[in-house]
This record gives structure tokens, sequence and C-alpha cells, in this order.
């Protein structure tokens, strides 16, 4: 394909990955960014040597394209693996947890033996199955999208199991409630469970993004505001310092959530959209996530667990209380370290408008329920405010996600959809749409 004038709205994962590879293409490539960061959702804040992941903290072993960018680009030298004991809360108990460790699993207190057999017969039958399984690719997860979590887990398992490791395993990280959530997600995630490895980014997780587009201009703080087309051209909108401003382009690729998308293209108004298409981008909802990092004494001796998470038939406030020392590795003489806690959805809807200090002793009081050693004061390091921080994937949503990819490539049109709500929401999911757009639009 001739070379053209492109233009990516949104510098996460998604973004960076279309941006990287349509350069490496030879297209002239344009990024717009509406906040003054890379990274979206993956934005890591700093002060001084001190950071934190204000979104997704870490990547696995069975994240291929992140993994083969990492090498392509040299940022694999920032990995760092992690050894991940997590401890999970139930009745003024925490019990520890290490993720891929039988022996941790085997002294596990909180289930009975029958039950810990149960769980690892359904464990054993899909990994002999995991090589047919992408967690970014969602053609590879129909077979999986027909019930929720919560029913595959009373079909396959029980109602301890589900409470107990199913829960705890999949809403600390994702905010969303089980029993809306298609199966696919959990059964593709622990086909993969067995020998994973789990890896953070010395220095912060944008690192993926700012490699990606290390090369390119970005132009941050450039809130897009419009997209026109017209026989050949597409117009974009946008105001910056500078003030409103518009130039034209031969394609654009949106890497943004699927209601900024919708709105930019006033997908009512856009006939080149498909009905499905629309309802598509009109119907995906999100979880909300309120996390609030403090900066608190060095803990002496240090927490035993990466994380605690709250497990049970109840639905906590807080979804996980995060520990940061072991990846923000700092001097031994360090005199604070940094502490996340992160909210459910339901919980951060309710509070994401409280102001700072009242949400900050909000937080440690949540987290000092599990962990009493959390001073009863601290000093805010970050807060993020979230309401779109992870797309939910009912069930039957990695179909239309597969026919609204297969439909845009397609049409090749003027105007590509990127972004985890077309996959799964992981970074390599994420990854995986942006380096399919940039396919469409150069096939």
């Amino acid at each position: 394909m001739a070379h053209q004038r492109i233009a990516v709205v949104g510098a996460g994962p998604s973004g960076a990955a279309a941006a990287h590879t349509l350069s490496k293409q030879g297209h002239e490539v344009s990024v717009f960014e509406r906040s003054e960061h890379i990274g979206g959702r993956t934005y890591s804040h700093r002060v001084g040597e001190e950071y934190v992941d204000t979104g997704a903290g870490f990547i696995t072993n069975f994240y291929p394209r992140t993994l083969a960018l990492a090498d392509e680009l040299g940022f694999a030298k920032a990995l760092q693996e992690l050894h991940r004991v997590t401890g999970l809360y139930r009745d003024g108990e925490v019990a520890e947890l290490a993720i891929t460790s039988a022996l941790s699993f085997l002294r596990f207190p909180f289930l009975g033996k029958r039950d810990k057999w149960r769980m690892s017969r359904w464990t054993a039958a899909l990994s002999l199955r995991r090589s047919r399984y992408d967690i970014a690719l969602p053609e590879t997860l129909l077979e999986l999208d027909h019930r929720s979590i919560g029913d595959m887990a009373r079909q396959d398992l029980n109602e301890a199991i589900y409470h107990t490791l199913i829960r705890p395993g999949i809403e600390p990280f994702w905010y969303f409630d089980c029993e809306e959530v298609s199966a696919a997600l959990a059964e593709a995630l622990t086909a993969h469970a067995a020998g994973a490895k789990f890896y953070a980014f010395k220095g912060g997780i944008d690192q993926i993004c700012s490699s990606l587009l290390g090369a390119l201009t970005v132009h941050k703080g450039a809130g897009v505001t419009d997209i026109e087309l017209s026989e050949d051209k597409v117009t974009l909108s946008w105001t910056d310092a500078q003030g409103a401003q518009s130039a034209s382009f031969d394609k654009v690729v949106i890497a943004t959530s699927a209601r900024v998308a919708r709105e930019l293209v006033k997908s009512e108004r856009a006939e080149w959209l498909t009905t499905q298409q629309k309802a598509f981008l009109k119907s995906q909802r999100y979880a909300a996530n309120v996390h609030i990092c403090y900066r608190v004494p060095r803990f002496d001796p240090p927490a035993e667990c990466n994380a605690i998470f709250p497990c049970g038939r109840d639905r906590a406030p807080l979804a996980a209380l995060a520990f940061h020392r072991r990846k923000c590795t700092l001097p031994e003489d360090h005199p604070s370290e940094l502490v996340s806690v992160y909210l459910s959805d339901p919980e951060s809807l309710r509070v994401m408008d409280w102001d700072d200090e009242r949400l900050a002793t909000h937080g440690l009081d949540l987290g000092r329920a599990m962990f009493p050693r959390l001073p009863t004061q601290a000093e805010i390091f970050h807060i993020s405010r979230r309401k779109e921080a992870i797309p939910v994937h009912e069930v039957g949503r990695y179909k239309e996600a597969l026919a609204f990819q297969e439909t845009q490539a397609r049409h090749q049109g003027q105007v590509f959809f990127c972004g985890d709500y077309l996959a799964t929401a992981t970074i390599d999911g994420a990854i995986s749409t942006g380096l399919k757009a940039a396919e469409c639009l150069s096939g």
C-alpha cells in the first residue's frame, strides 16, 4: 500500500501498537492523546524514584504480543519477575496462597480436601486445552462464551470454590461482577495458570507505550472533538493549548473507549457503520474503579503478601489492597513504601465524587479492616478515578467483538477501531486489536 497520512487517536497500548506498526510500514503517523501523558489506563505515576502503576500492573508469560514487542524494542530488560503471594481475607483471617505453587494450594485453609481435588481436576482439564485459547483473540474463546463465570462455577465446581477462589481471582483485577461476565475469561486464564509467570516493569508499565511511540510525535493534551469523512479524506478536529485546530488525513485509527469512539464518529449517523457495529459500540459497558495510593512508613517486618483480596459470598467494597514494595524497589533504608487500595465497581461509583481527603480516609478504613498494620493516616501519593476502567465482557460479547473486527477487515474504509473492548481487557488484548487495525488499514 502507498504511503499514507494516518492519525491515531489514543496513546494507550492499542493505539501505540497500531501507530508503531503503521510507522514501520512507512506511513506518516500522528498520535493524539487528550491527557498529558502516554499510556492510557496503563499510565504510571512517578515522584522521584517512586512510582505506581495506576491501572494494569503486570504482564504474564502468556502475553506473546507484548513479549515480542519487548524483545523487538529492547524494553524486556525492564521486566522483573514477580513472585505472587496473595492473601485471601475471610472473617478476620488472612490465608496466603502462592498462585503457581501446588504445595501452597494444598495448605490453603479455606477449602476442604474434596474441593481442592475438584478444583485441581478442573484446572488440569483446562490446562490440557490451553493451546486452543488465546486470551487476546475472541475467535479462540467462542466455545467458552455461552455462560457467565458464576454459572460456570456452579455447574463445573461448586459455590464454595466459586466464592473462595474464582471470584477473588477475577474481581480484584477487573472490578466487575463475575455474574455479569463471560466464563471465557476465567476458563482461558485458568488454562494458562499452570506454569504462569508474572512480570512487572521497573519504573512503570507505561514504558510499553512509551517504547512503541518512542520514534513518533505524540500530541499530548490534544483532545479530539470530531472526525468528519469526505470522499477521500478524514478531517480531525482537536483542542489543545493553542486552541481549536484541525487537519486532514487519509485514514484514522480510533484507539479509545467504545463510548468515546461512538461520540467521535457520531455513530448514529455514520452510514458506513453496520447496524451490528453501531449496536456494539452503544451497548459496551465498563466497570468503574477508584484507586488510592498512599505513601506510608516502611513496614517492619514487610507485608508477607503482594496483595490481599476479600473472599466470601458478599460483594466487598474493597476489591484489593496491594503492597508495592517488591515492585518499586528502593534502598533498604528508605523510610517509606507505597500501598494501594482498589475499590470495587459499585463502591467506586458511590464515592467517585468525594474529595481527596475524604476518599483517602475511607480507603484506609477499608484497608485496615484486612490489614490492621496500615496507619490511621497516610500521605496521598496518587488517586485515580475512572468511570470507564475495564470493559465488561458479557456472555456473547466475544462473538460480537469478532463480528465487529471481521466487518472492519472486510470494509477497509477510512476509520478503524481498536481497544481492549474488542478483545479481552488485558494489555495483550489491547495490543492485539491495535495490530489488527494496522493490518486492516494496510491490507
